[in-house]
C-alpha cells in the first residue's frame, strides 16, 4: 500500500466516524422517521390481480387485469380470466384500483434545503431531512427522480442505500453536483448557494455547486461524475438574476463563454452523459440550443423561459434536435402563495421538515416577501413580485412547448424555498389549468419522462420493464385528483408502501 492510498484510507475512516457522530447512521434514522409500510414478502414472484391498468401510453384503462412480477421485472400483463391464479406466486388483490407505471419526477434536489446555510444544525439534521424527502417522494407515487445535485458523499450514500432497499427511497438519476461559473469572487447563478469551507467540503466530499477555475478543472469534474456513475451533467446559463430590475450590461452574472460550454458539452458527449441546463431567460436558452446544434449533444433545458414568449424558430430547433424542457411551473406559481407556506411550515407536524430546515426556509420566504416593495427599483436575487408579473408568459410558453411536443414534467422539489417534497400534484394542477389533457399529463409523468431521461427500462407497464408500479384509489385518466390518493408503491418488485391491498400465500 502506497503512502497516498494509506493517507486516503485514514482520511476516509476519520470522515465516516465524524459523519456518524454528527449526522447519525442513515438506516437507524430511517427507522425513526418512516411513516410508510414496508411489506416483507419472502418471495420474488408476485401476481397483482384485479387491476385497472394505465400502461403509460394508450388512452384506455384496461380493467380486470393481472400483472405478473418476477425478479423485479414485469413478466406478463394479461386479462385476469386468461392468467387465472398462477402457481407459486403471491397473489395481491388490488380491488380494482388503478395501476400506473411508477411516476418519474424530472427535476428534484433530494439533499435540499441545506444548500443555503450549512451550519452545524444543518449538518446534524441533513440525513434526517433527506430521508423525509425520500419518504415523501415515495408516498406521492414517484419511484424515479432526476436529482440536480448536492454534496457528493451524501448523494452516493443515499443512492446506494436506496438501490439495496435499505431505506424507503426512489431510484435516482444523479449529476452529483451543479457545475456553475464564477469570475474571481463573483458567483454565477445560483448566487444564493455559497462555496463550502475546506472542512465542510472535506466532510461532505465536495461542493453542492462546483465552480471550476480552469477548463482542466471542468474536465476533471465531468470525469468524476462519470466515475461515480452519474447519469447527467447539470450546469447553468443565466446572465441575470430573477429580478425585474436588471443588471447593467457590463455587470451581468458570470456565465460560461462558448469555449467553456463547448468543452462541457463535448466532454459530456464523450462520456455518454446527457446535460441538464438551467436557462430560464429566453436569450440564454436560445444560446444553449444553438450550441447543441453545433455540438450534437443531448440536453434538457430546466425551467420554463419566463421573460419573453418563446420564438417559433426556437421551438422548431428544439423539435429538430431533440431538445426537451422541464417547465417547473410551480416554481413561478408559488409566488402567489408565499404567506401560505410560512403558515404551513409553522404548523408542520414534523413530518416534512426538520427544525433547521423549517427555520431556514421560513426566513428566506419572509425575506422575499419583505423585499417585494423593492421590485423594479433594486436588483433582487429572488423577486417574487416579478414572478407574479411574468406568470402569464410562463403559462403561454408551457402551452406552446406542450403543443410542440418538447416538454416533460418536474417539480424542483427541494430547489426552491417553497419546494417541499410530496408536491407533484401541484405541478399537475398547473398543467391541467393550462388545458393539458389528463392523458398527456399521465404520459409526461411516465413514458415521456422516461424517454426524456433515456430510461428505456421503465415508464410503461409492459413485459420486460422494471416492476416500478404505483396503485391509486381512483382513475387518474378521468379524475386527476386520484393522483393524491396513493395506496401502494412498488419499486423493482418490492413494496415500499402497501396500503389497502390484500396478500395471500403462494398457490402450490
Amino acid at each position: 500500500m502506497t503512502i497516498n492510498s494509506l493517507t486516503t484510507n485514514v482520511s476516509n475512516r476519520i470522515r465516516q466516524s465524524l459523519k456518524l457522530i454528527a449526522m447519525g447512521r442513515s438506516t437507524a434514522l430511517a427507522g425513526e422517521a418512516s411513516f410508510l409500510s414496508k411489506s416483507c414478502i419472502p418471495d420474488d414472484r408476485i401476481a397483482l390481480t384485479n387491476c385497472a391498468v394505465f400502461d403509460g401510453i394508450h388512452s384506455e384503462v384496461h380493467k380486470g387485469m393481472t400483472i405478473l412480477v418476477e425478479k423485479g421485472h414485469i413478466t406478463a400483463v394479461e386479462k385476469q380470466d386468461k392468467i387465472g391464479s398462477p402457481a407459486n406466486y403471491y397473489l395481491v388483490d388490488v380491488h380494482g384500483k388503478t395501476v400506473l407505471p411508477g411516476l418519474i419526477d424530472s427535476h428534484v434536489h433530494l439533499c435540499s434545503p441545506f444548500t443555503y446555510q450549512l451550519n452545524l444544525a444543518a449538518i446534524r439534521q441533513m440525513k434526517k431531512q433527506i430521508l423525509r424527502n425520500c419518504l415523501k417522494t415515495i408516498d406521492s407515487g414517484i419511484t424515479t427522480v432526476c436529482d440536480m445535485g448536492g454534496p457528493w458523499g451524501i448523494i452516493r450514500e443515499f443512492r446506494d442505500l436506496a438501490s439495496r432497499n435499505e431505506i424507503v427511497a426512489p431510484r435516482t438519476m444523479n449529476c452529483f453536483t451543479l457545475i456553475a461559473p464564477r469570475l474571481g469572487r463573483r458567483l454565477g447563478y445560483p448566487t444564493q448557494v455559497k462555496m463550502f469551507g475546506p472542512l465542510q467540503q472535506w466532510l461532505l466530499e465536495g461542493q453542492v455547486v462546483s465552480r471550476p477555475g480552469s477548463l482542466k478543472e471542468l474536465e476533471s469534474i465531468i470525469r468524476r461524475v462519470q466515475d461515480c456513475g452519474g447519469h447527467h451533467i447539470k450546469t447553468t446559463c443565466q446572465s441575470q438574476p430573477f429580478s425585474d430590475k436588471k443588471l447593467a450590461v457590463d455587470n451581468l452574472l458570470p456565465t460560461f463563454d462558448n469555449d467553456w460550454m463547448k468543452t462541457l458539452l463535448n466532454r459530456s458527449r464523450e462520456a455518454h452523459i446527457a446535460v441538464s441546463i438551467h436557462a430560464p431567460y429566453a436569450a440564454d436558452a436560445e444560446r444553449c440550443v444553438d450550441l447543441v446544434i453545433e455540438t450534437g449533444v443531448q440536453i434538457r433545458l430546466q425551467h420554463m423561459v419566463f421573460d419573453a414568449e418563446i420564438k417559433h424558430s426556437l421551438l422548431k430547433k428544439m423539435q429538430d434536435h431533440g431538445v426537451s424542457i422541464i417547465p417547473t411551473v410551480m416554481v413561478y406559481g408559488d409566488a402567489f402563495d408565499l404567506p401560505k407556506f410560512i403558515n404551513q411550515f409553522s404548523h408542520d407536524p414534523d413530518n416534512d421538515l426538520t427544525p433547521e430546515a423549517r427555520r431556514q426556509l421560513t426566513a428566506r420566504i419572509q425575506t422575499a416577501i419583505e423585499k417585494e416593495r423593492l421590485s423594479g427599483r433594486q436588483v433582487l436575487e429572488f423577486d417574487t413580485s416579478y414572478f407574479r408579473k411574468q406568470f402569464s408568459i410562463v403559462c403561454r410558453n408551457t402551452q406552446m412547448t406542450h403543443e410542440a411536443g418538447v416538454i416533460g414534467l418536474g417539480t424542483d422539489c427541494g430547489g426552491t424555498y417553497t419546494g417541499v417534497f410530496g408536491r407533484i400534484y401541484s405541478e399537475v394542477q398547473h398543467y391541467a389549468a393550462l388545458g393539458i389533457r389528463p392523458l398527456d399529463i399521465l404520459k409526461y409523468l411516465t413514458s415521456v419522462n422516461a424517454g426524456i431521461n433515456g430510461l428505456d427500462n421503465r415508464g410503461t407497464i409492459r413485459p420486460g420493464k422494471l416492476a416500478d408500479l404505483t396503485i391509486f384509489d381512483g382513475e387518474p385518466l378521468t379524475d386527476l385528483s386520484a393522483l393524491t390518493r396513493v395506496c401502494s408503491v412498488m419499486k423493482g418488485g418490492k413494496f415500499l408502501k402497501a396500503d389497502s391491498i390484500e396478500f395471500s400465500t403462494p398457490l402450490p
